[in-house]
């Protein structure tokens, strides 16, 4: 089997893009460095048509200009598995806004699919096994290892088959208007999004259950860890990890021999930051009490004696239509909805299309036996 070839060359790189855009579908996907890098980049670019692929290197090029004027072509329909997460990086790094994108992952959701994972689908539809094992390797690293390409080039070489195959299956459930739906709202996302201004240290699994003075320590150690993970441009869970740094908010460790004690640090990081890692403790420690950091309260609402009852009886006319249509409740109505219906007390089909999140095709089958549940 020849070599996928590497696009290291400007120049080339919008040759490839002008021939791509001639064709109907081009399969894409990336590979990034959120695993190894303070600031999350994309490493290497995967296109496919349905014969051929190739892989673009991002560093190398610098300028993918040409990269967004094949997302931003109509009459190119982009395949993509998962697409949130690259037309993110993409319109995080450069702008591109993608138009016209055909999500695989959205696809098999639609359909019920039970594992919606690309490996997974390509085994069950195309009979090809993709090897994962450089899921979480460091895409950032010049040269690239030929395994690392090879690997690389797999997850588009047979998408173009796989979106077929999901247009299938959606076209015999008469769910083909579903999809356009969903791939319509999904370019916007990124652009949509609101940026989150909650801080750092509050965004950690588990951080929001600490009291205020644990809260402080938190602040700090957090701190420290960013401004150390982007010197060393190394991700932040590499310098420290989450519960390492809940652990130590908790109970903090008194000296540094109780502190190489703890889970996750070891000798070599008492050795490197083991002093600055007690001074961020002392530092979160003394924090005065009018000075310790606050969860904002959750939104309240006003008591509904009914609330609960007519959630229960929205999730109960949810379940039937599940099974009525074999699909996973997110697709039938998700439980933000429920609880939103539940609330707003939409009358009509009209009241509940203003409801923030509701879809077309969820109005047209689901919305009369909500309505009528309600």
């Amino acid at each position: 089997m020849a070599a996928v070839p590497l696009i290291e060359d400007e120049k080339e790189l919008k040759g490839l893009i002008a021939d791509l855009r001639k064709e109907p579908m081009v399969a894409l996907d990336t590979e990034a460095s959120s695993f190894h890098r303070y600031k999350e980049r994309i490493c290497l670019i995967q296109l496919s048509t349905r014969d051929r692929t190739w892989l673009v290197d991002p560093i190398a090029i610098n300028d993918l200009t040409a990269v967004g004027a094949l997302l931003t072509d109509k009459k190119v329909e982009t395949v993509i598995h998962d697409a949130d997460y690259d037309l993110r990086l993409f319109k995080r790094q450069s702008g591109f806004r993608a138009v016209h994108v055909w999500d695989t992952m959205v696809a098999a959701e639609l359909v019920h699919e039970p594992n919606l994972g690309l490996a997974a689908l390509l085994q069950k539809y195309v009979g090809v096994t993709l090897d994962k094992k450089f899921q979480k390797a460091d895409w950032s690293m010049r040269p690239l290892k030929q395994a690392m390409l090879d690997y690389a080039a797999k997850d588009t070489e047979h998408l173009v088959e796989l979106r077929d195959h999901m247009a299938g299956q959606l076209k015999a459930k008469g769910r083909e208007e579903w999809a356009e739906e969903e791939f319509t709202l999904l370019v916007d996302v990124p652009f949509n999004a609101e940026e989150n201004d909650e801080p750092g240290f509050l965004r950690i699994k588990g951080a929001k259950l600490l009291k205020p003075p644990q809260l402080a320590i938190l602040r700090e150690l957090h701190a420290w860890r960013e401004q150390l993970a982007e010197r060393l441009d190394r991700a932040p869970f590499m310098v420290l990890g989450n519960e390492t740094m809940l652990g130590m908010s908790t109970q903090p460790p008194a000296t540094k021999a109780e502190l190489a004690q703890r889970k996750g640090i070891g000798e070599a990081t008492v050795q490197r930051n083991g002093d600055a890692i007690m001074q961020a403790l002392e530092r979160g420690r003394a924090v005065p009490k009018e000075n310790w950091p606050r969860v904002p309260k959750s939104l309240r609402y006003d008591r509904d004696a009914d609330f609960e009852d007519r959630l229960k009886r929205l999730r109960a006319a949810r379940e039937i239509m599940m099974k009525e249509y074999d699909l996973p409740p997110g697709i039938v109505c998700s439980n933000q909805l429920l609880s939103d219906m539940a609330r707003k007390l939409p009358r009509t089909l009209e009241e509940l299309k203003g409801i923030d999140g509701m879809r077309n095709y969820q109005i047209a089958h689901f919305g009369d036996a909500l309505l009528k549940a309600l």
